[in-house]
């Protein structure tokens, strides 16, 4: 007799063409829960090929071939009282049917095997595929794989930026001469820092406080992009499996050596470590996925719409803060098999549009300029994004299959592409980058109503950046000084000759009272970063300099309040003493511009000219004191008028005094030497 064995979903039946048996199936879920029963049982059906009526009391023998799951009877079925360490035997009832339920175990692929043997001995085998997911496992890892992803890249960009950060300002100041050294310059940066929104940000910074023109800017941002593609090769270069070994070693280093850069460089390889486990991680759990219809049929939506992917990209990537977790979390979903390269090429150019949003946040508050920056990025992305988008449309078109012959591998293909894409665009934008200027500038035009731009620039984005806030801290100190040596010399010729208006000189005063608040607040807030031993004896001596510049003008008040007790030009009247008065301003005159060279350009010859001006000052005064007496004497100067100019140059030394301070903290290399500046 010929019999026939129906199962419950056609998975992979195997048939024999030797054997008098057929093979089909019964319905059944294809995922279940962890831990608990599957949804249906398994079932397969007897019936006579020949006549199709069922066979009664057949054994079929059911045993797990794949995963981890155990076999029960299923209740209503006859089945014989005999397990054995493979499997569960049961017979078939009156409608040929045997079934069993399955408890499922640890989240994975599982293949459950129904076999038979017919009456010439010849077995036929039909099996069941289905998945045990444990949902909360799921979410769990991919959040923990993620986190330690970011965290990776957190780490390994900070410590980049901390060894490689003057050099990182050097290069974006000195190499935008044109826009394909700019382009150059944006590419090595983020390269080195692995981070293209750090790029990005950097160079929005520039913009804001003038330090770097809108169309370098744009180049800057073409480099970053091709820069930003460095992490999706390594990744895809499959090296997480020295995940655990980067991590020893980087830890070690950073743990266990005394040498800070070598410390900085152990952080480096074990935030790199770190990234590659959270690779891992997500990875390792989206295999089992796969297996699971309703899973394959959501991820399968994305390579089918275009649309869809790509705002599932930028949202991720805004999330998340972090293009490369992105491309990162794509190239993974790829080499799992969950969607296929033209779905993670729409996540991709996703992707690249969401990361623009980190440099738009950073504009925020800032000057037209650096927002106009920050436009550049975006519609660079997003243009980009756009015909890329139309070249992938065609699953057999030129590009699709360009980016398959790249290589065999799902996960290289997606770095590939996401590597084309950028150099591409790119190349593309060269030309343009003159009229992508333009049209920033039409896009966020110039207005009369404008807000007033704040006299102090400070970048709060850049205190990750420790490197580049202390170099905006420097720039905007020297302004500062300038500020408030504009306000003394006009409050000293104020006081010579009547000359400005005191509430002017007033008002920058207060000026330079609200630069020393807000300077003094941010260098504050870097002490909570992670700082080099260098740069944490920088910060006390940055602190008594600009507290030093705001006493340089307080003392312009002291001069405008001296000057309401005396009348007319001083300088009109002769004698040792106002010529004593009249040598302090040319004197202090030249100081403060000595002193904001040397706070620009680190000027040590500036810096050691101030000290000699400061002892011509002293001396000065010494001068003016020993012929006070004889002014009154020789010249009948009013006691009233003579003490007001004594005073006048007594303001004069001071000023001086912290000017010296300043000076000295520059000759000194602007380190902490455990005292006070000056002393």
């Amino acid at each position: 007799m010929k019999y026939s064995i129906f199962l419950l979903v056609l998975i992979s039946p195997i048939l024999l063409a030797q054997s008098e048996l057929n093979v089909q199936t019964l319905e059944h879920v294809d995922y279940g829960n962890s831990g608990e029963e599957l949804g249906t049982s398994l079932s397969v059906e007897i019936t006579s090929a020949s006549s199709g009526n069922p066979i009664a009391d057949y054994q079929v023998h059911f045993s797990i071939t794949g995963g981890d799951a155990d076999l029960k009877p299923a209740e209503g079925f006859y089945t014989i009282d005999e397990e054995s360490a493979e499997g569960l035997v049961v017979q078939t009832d009156e409608n040929g049917i045997a079934s069993v339920n399955v408890e499922l175990g640890k989240m994975g692929e599982i293949t459950v095997a129904a076999s038979i043997t017919d009456s010439d001995g010849v077995p036929s085998t039909a099996s069941f595929d289905f998945v045990s997911l444990d949902v909360r496992a799921i979410v769990f890892q991919i959040i923990g794989g993620l986190a330690v992803f970011l965290l990776g890249m957190q780490m390994m960009s900070a410590n980049l930026q901390q060894v490689a950060g003057n050099r990182m300002k050097s290069i974006l100041r000195t190499l935008t001469a044109n826009r394909f050294m700019a382009i150059a310059a944006g590419a090595l940066v983020t390269a080195l820092v692995q981070s293209s929104s750090a790029t990005t940000v950097i160079t929005v910074g520039f913009v804001n406080s003038a330090l770097m023109t809108l169309q370098q800017a744009v180049g800057v941002v073409l480099g970053a992009n091709i820069g930003t593609t460095i992490t999706g090769q390594l990744i895809a270069f499959k090296i997480t499996r020295y995940a655990f070994p980067m991590i020893a070693v980087g830890f070690a280093l950073s743990a266990f050596s005394k040498n800070r850069k070598r410390q900085m460089w152990g952080k480096v390889i074990l935030g790199l470590g770190l990234l590659f486990l959270g690779m891992t991680t997500m990875s390792g759990i989206m295999k089992p996925l796969r297996g699971s219809a309703p899973v394959r049929e959501f991820f399968t939506t994305f390579s089918t719409n275009p649309i869809l992917a790509i705002i599932a990209g930028t949202l991720v990537t805004v999330f998340v803060q972090s293009s490369s977790a992105t491309v990162g979390l794509t190239m993974t979903l790829a080499g799992s098999g969950l969607i296929g390269l033209q779905g993670a090429i729409f996540l991709v150019l996703g992707d690249n549009i969401g990361t623009t949003i980190t440099a738009q946040l950073a504009a925020i508050g800032s000057n037209r300029a650096a927002k106009q920056a920050a436009m550049a990025h975006t519609l660079i992305n997003v243009i980009g994004a756009v015909y890329f988008a139309l070249l992938a449309l065609d699953q057999d078109g030129f590009f699709m299959k360009f980016v398959r012959r790249t290589s065999s591998d799902a996960m290289r293909q997606v770095a590939n592409a996401h590597t084309m894409f950028n150099v591409v665009n790119v190349l593309l934008f060269i030309p343009f980058v003159p009229a992508l200027t333009r049209l920033c500038r039409i896009i966020i035009p110039p207005g009369d109503d404008d807000a007033p731009e704040p006299d102090i620039l400070l970048d709060s984005n850049l205190l990750t950046s420790p490197v580049l806030a202390l170099d905006c801290l420097d720039r905007e100190i020297a302004k500062m000084a300038s500020v408030s040596g504009k306000g003394v010399c006009w409050a000293a010729e104020h006081f010579l000759t009547g000359k400005h208006q005191a509430k002017r000189i007033l008002a920058i005063e207060d000026s330079v009272d609200d630069m020393q608040r807000d300077l003094t607040v941010y260098a504050s807030q870097l002490f909570k970063e992670n700082l080099s031993s260098e740069q944490s004896l920088r910060l006390p001596v940055i602190l008594h300099s600009i507290n030093d510049i705001e006493r340089v003008s307080d003392h312009a008040v002291n001069m405008v309040e001296v000057r309401n007790r005396v009348e007319g030009n001083i300088l009109d009247s002769e004698g040792p003493l106002t010529t004593a008065a009249g040598q302090a301003f040319e004197t202090l005159k030249e100081m403060a511009e000595q002193v904001v060279i040397a706070l620009e350009t680190f000027d040590l010859k500036a810096a050691q000219k101030v000290l000699i001006l400061e002892g011509r000052m002293n001396q000065i005064e010494e001068e003016a004191r020993d012929n006070y007496g004889k002014s009154l004497a020789t010249y009948g100067i009013a006691n009233m008028t003579g003490l007001a100019i004594l005073d006048f140059i007594d303001y004069c030394e001071r000023a001086g005094d912290h000017m010296k301070n300043i000076a000295q903290s520059i000759i000194g290399g602007g380190i902490w030497h455990g005292q006070e500046p000056g002393e």
